[in-house]
């Protein structure tokens, strides 16, 4: 769907002129799904690579112990079958479930019935509430601040890694380049872009007439029917201000939607010393660089069949983590820079099977998305405790404000099985376009038949 095919005229103010991500995408890898998914489709299009991983568990526990395939795959297995039991009851029992309720409570609860009756053992509620933090990973913050009331919210995500569901989750090896190439090439060729230009505010008119005042930097004011605003969520928290009027329950939804604190850090080295067979790992943590222990989950892109495998070990961090990667790294250049990352991430890459003093990496790639301020100084939405109403927050800015002439599109106003996704921020751009056009095509048949009836009279 493209408002330019509709002969409409379309302008796109972007902060950054990059159309497409860097030979290894700094944003999105995965590719969620519960069914139909367009970046699925346009990966096929474009010839974008889709890999679906195969469950190998690897697991070293805090104290640098090389935890056995059998063992570790097993608890993997039990932790998807709560996460499966939390979303039942999310979706069946939301209205019941106190906001403050977490899927880490959630969790503890079931680990405890299931030692009580036998059916797991002290060593395996460890294991399985400890490999519970790996949801960070997918959300962007503490599983502890993981709301289990709206845990159903998070469905597309938890219920497509799963191997047995029949639409399992693709990783995208390589990069958006083409998609990116594709979905661009209408706008790039037909609308107006103004690239490097960052709006400061929008206002409507109170009555509801066109046209709606967009400011950008510079104090420039340019003026259109219809404006969509496709920041990420964690910038409208920070300026609702700039948009005039907002209405009260979209403000009150912006403030209530919480957002993740996801990073990675990429860290290639000159072989893939890890596919070494099992030997004991090496002893805990380094308190003096990870005092706070913190567990982190990685993805070996030498899974990846060729021409795509490589020697890299792609780490997730998130929350507090991320925050103190960020803040760390913020303004290092060069060898200052890989220093602290090295002497962050060694002491978790070092326990793998294979490792030596040898094994010295060739190159880092951290993402900054906590420092971005045009990312909102984080990630992509999630629902954490204390949420009194997500749901409705949600439905409450996908709506916008349609008499005002603005709109909201991206992955926080998605449909519900796509929320804090690529999926879900292309489809939800897709329905804005929709409406946009029908209500074009109203406006334009409530004139027509207005000036017929005017002619009626005068005949």
């Amino acid at each position: 769907m493209s408002l330019v095919d509709h002969e409409l005229n379309f302008i796109q103010i972007a902060q950054s002129d990059q159309m497409g991500p860097v030979e290894v995408d700094i944003g999105a890898n995965w590719v969620h799904s519960t069914g139909f998914n367009p970046i699925i489709e346009l990966a096929k299009e474009t010839g974008t690579p889709l890999h679906r991983w195969k469950e190998s568990t690897l697991l070293v526990d805090g104290e640098g112990n090389l935890i056995a395939p059998s063992e570790a795959n097993r608890a993997l297995k039990q932790v998807w079958e709560i996460l499966e039991e939390a979303i039942e009851h999310s979706k069946t029992r939301s209205q019941e479930i106190d906001p403050a309720a977490s899927l880490y409570g959630f969790f503890e609860t079931q680990c405890d019935r299931a030692f009580q009756c036998g059916k797991m053992t002290m060593r395996e509620v460890e294991l399985v509430l400890g490999m519970s933090q790996m949801w960070g990973a997918y959300v962007g913050d503490r599983v502890e601040l993981q709301s289990l009331k709206y845990f159903f919210l998070e469905d597309c995500i938890e219920g497509g890694r799963h191997k047995d569901r029949p639409f399992p989750d693709c990783f995208i090896p390589t990069n958006y380049k083409k998609i990116m190439a594709r979905v661009s090439a209408v706008p790039l060729a037909r609308a107006h872009v103004q690239f490097d230009t960052t709006m400061t505010s929008i206002e409507a008119p109170i009555d509801g007439q066109r046209p709606v005042c967009l400011t950008t930097s510079g104090g420039k004011k340019q003026y259109f029917d219809d404006i969509v605003i496709t920041t990420p969520l964690g910038w409208l928290k920070q300026h609702r201000e700039s948009i005039r009027p907002l209405h009260p329950r979209i403000a009150s939804a912006i403030e209530s939607m919480s957002f993740g604190r996801l990073e990675k850090v990429l860290v290639e080295f000159p072989t893939a010393f890890w596919e070494s067979a099992p030997t004991d790992a090496k002893s805990g943590n380094d308190d003096t660089t990870n005092p706070r222990k913190w567990r982190l989950e990685c993805v070996s892109f030498h899974a990846f069949p060729e021409p795509y495998r490589r020697n890299i070990l792609l780490f997730y961090t998130f929350g507090d983590c991320s925050t103190h990667i960020t803040t760390s790294i913020k303004g290092l250049q060069g060898k200052a820079r890989d220093r602290w990352l090295q002497e962050f991430f060694e002491p978790y890459y070092s326990r793998l099977p294979g490792y030596t003093m040898t094994c010295v990496p060739l190159r880092y790639l951290a993402t900054e998305w906590c420092n971005d301020e045009f990312a909102g100084n984080g990630s992509y939405s999630n629902f954490q405790v204390g949420m009194a109403d997500a749901a409705c927050d949600v439905e409450a800015i996908r709506y916008g404000m349609p008499e005002q002439h603005i709109f909201f599109a991206g992955e926080h106003t998605a449909p519900f099985d796509g929320l804090g996704t690529v999926a879900g921020a292309y489809t939800s751009g897709e329905k804005i376009a929709r409406r946009i056009i029908e209500n074009k095509r109203l406006t334009k048949a409530t004139t027509y038949d207005s000036a017929m009836k005017d002619l009626a009279t005068l005949h």
